[in-house]
């Protein structure tokens, strides 16, 4: 690769690119379109083809009568080009602060135009569009081998007279607006009863739903019952030793479409958007329009419904508090991506398919108290959650996250498993014998293939818990902070089959089989150095459960007679050790950030661990 830079003197400037990606194709630069004051040059994109060329070649047939045209260009401040071995070559031309814009493109598209009489004669043009708006270009660029070729102004008179020409511009300024209505009433009777209703309706602009489906209705009801306060729990029991009983019950709706955009509901026609060979026998493609996507105007609002029942208790003088709540959540019309059949043309589209079902527990517990200047809290909670998929639409039968750089392994959404499983091959161990893998057969067709696939693991923890410990002795203070999870898997993938050089877990080296150990857990690796079906099994999936203790501090605060001579009124210093302990099994790097995402949740993709912390701080306050 070479690379030269032409200067003149430096001075504040815009910048016009010439960019020729002499490789094999047609490209086109999508620019912003916005209105701004003309300060500065426009940028102009120039996009193009040309194949089996050095760099070398480039240079001389390309870059060197192209330079020597566009150096000569007035009002020029500097420019600089790269040229690669791989057939590219970009030139970013700079003009002088204040250069009419109008002007500096006229300038460089007659310099280009002089060039091309130099290129060789296998380069030729057949097509370019520019366009202008506001301070921006579009420009499009083709190059072809069959001899023809258009002048320039032959071109930009064709293009810009066409109807059928494609501009496409991204990142243009847009608008959405959503309104919502909002109502609330609640009673209380005698502080024993109380009850509240909610109603909310939301709608959102065209953008996402029709204007028969945009506006969703989300009622919500409550009520307590606050036992402690009923005579017979007050006549009977002393408020030293329960202060609190409160029974409650709710049930609510809530929607969402924070998924949907750019009218899928609907579709339209994308201009000159693809390419069509009607002939099998003629290569010869032709230019054309089709749908931009497959519309469903049926798109309504997800909804979730979640019934909760829950207890609130407060004893022996409210030093022990206890809180119970059961949970069941039901997801319903789950907006969808799916893949349409090949048939349609289109790659994916969006349809209300799903419904969800999570049901848990949660629990939270604490007890504080004092020994003369000794104080000190101890507060702990745990949860549950069973999460299944209910139902998909008789047109899906399951989905798989795209992962395209392992064919085999996927996360999955199927009615009967928790949501984005992971689907792979069920590892069986080692022949001990060869060292070879050993997977099973599920279909007993003696091979085991794509059928064979199944359920071999998941994201999603069973239980999490966490643990508050808070400790102070007249100046002194203590915090320990610590969560954990469990009932989950993680799935590394943190080695690819298609490249056997890159690192993996020592794990499996350190397990690997060997004709002197051959009782290992894990193959030989010159057995599955390259075998895609290894590195998408249950081999790969680990126990994700941990305990992180996440804080760790001690401070100590200096006493009023001794900051008030400094008018400070509190000064506090202390030492923290942050995300420094973890005990788990899992032999990735942190199993409590080894996720990619939602539908691709307890991958760890190598993802960067949570860093330990040792931290030192003052607190001051006048």
């Amino acid at each position: 690769m070479f690379s030269r830079i032409f200067i003149e003197r430096p001075r504040l400037a815009a910048v016009v690119s010439l960019i020729l990606l002499l490789a094999g194709g047609i490209s086109l630069a999508n620019l912003p379109v916005a209105e701004y004051p003309e300060i500065a040059p426009p940028t102009l994109f120039v996009s193009a083809t040309y194949s089996g060329a050095s760099a070398d070649v480039v240079a001389q047939t390309v870059a060197m009568p192209l330079e020597n045209e566009i150096n000569g260009v007035e009002d020029l401040l500097y420019f600089s080009s790269t040229s690669s071995n791989s057939g590219s070559y970009s030139c970013s031309v700079t003009f002088r602060s204040g250069t009419d814009s109008d002007i500096a493109l006229v300038n460089l598209q007659n310099a280009v135009k002089r060039a091309e009489a130099q290129l060789p004669s296998e380069v030729t043009k057949v097509g370019i569009t520019v366009e202008k708006r506001g301070n921006d270009i579009l420009a499009m660029l083709a190059f072809q081998t069959d001899g023809t070729s258009l002048s320039l102004n032959e071109l930009v008179n064709y293009v810009n007279n066409n109807a059928n020409t494609a501009k496409s511009f991204s990142n243009a300024p847009s608008k959405s607006a959503s309104i919502s209505y909002y109502g609330r009433l609640t009673y209380n009777y005698d502080d024993r009863y109380n009850v509240q209703a909610i109603f909310r309706a939301d709608a959102y602009d065209s953008s996402k739903l029709s204007r028969q489906a945009r506006w969703g209705y989300f009622p919500s009801f409550s009520a307590g019952w606050t036992i402690s306060n009923e005579r017979f729990i007050k006549d009977n029991v002393s408020r030293d030793i329960l202060s609190l009983m409160k029974l409650r019950a709710s049930w609510g709706r809530n929607g969402n479409v924070n998924v949907l955009n750019n009218y899928r509901y609907a579709t339209t026609i994308s201009k000159n958007g693809s390419w069509y060979q009607y002939d099998i026998a003629d290569g010869v493609l032709s230019y054309g329009s089709g749908p931009s996507g497959l519309a469903n105007p049926n798109l309504k609002w997800e909804t979730s419904e979640q019934i909760d029942v829950g207890l609130d208790t407060r004893f022996f003088s409210d030093r022990l508090t206890f809180t119970a709540d059961y949970f069941y959540k039901t997801t319903k019309d789950l907006l969808i991506s799916i893949t349409p059949v090949a048939e349609t043309g289109i790659s994916s589209t969006t349809i209300n398919a799903g419904r969800v079902l999570n049901t848990g527990l949660e629990l939270e517990a604490s007890w504080r108290d004092n020994i003369g200047d000794f104080n000190y809290s101890v507060s702990a909670n745990f949860s549950t959650l069973n999460n299944r998929v209910t139902y998909l639409d008789p047109s899906v039968s399951r989905i798989e996250s795209d992962r395209g750089q392992f064919a085999t392994f996927r996360n999955a959404f199927e009615v009967g498993y928790p949501i984005w499983y992971f689907r792979g091959y069920q590892y069986d161990g080692v022949d001990h014998e060869t060292g070879e893998p050993i997977y099973h057969d599920f279909n007993g067709d003696g091979t085991v293939n794509d059928e064979d696939r199944t359920y071999i693991g998941k994201g999603i923890p069973d239980y999490t818990y966490g643990i508050t410990v808070n400790l102070s002795y007249k100046g002194f203070d203590f915090l320990l902070f610590g969560t954990g999870v469990g009932g989950n898997d993680i799935f590394s993938i943190l080695y690819r089959a298609d490249r056997p050089f890159h690192n993996s877990l020592a794990y499996y080296y350190e397990n690997a089989w060997t004709p002197d150990n051959k009782d290992a857990t894990m193959p030989a690796p010159s057995a599955v150095a390259s075998s895609e079906m290894f590195w998408s099994s249950s081999a790969q999936v680990f126990n994700g459960a941990y305990f992180k203790i996440k804080q760790i501090q001690l401070g100590y605060t200096i006493p009023e007679n001794i900051t008030k001579r400094f008018a400070v009124s509190r000064l506090r210093v202390y030492a923290s050790l942050d995300d420094y302990f973890t005990i788990t099994s899992y032999p990735g790097l942190d199993p409590e950030t080894a996720s990619s995402g939602t539908s691709n949740m307890g991958v760890d993709m190598g993802s960067y661990p949570t860093s330990k912390k040792l931290v030192f701080g003052v607190n001051l306050t006048f």
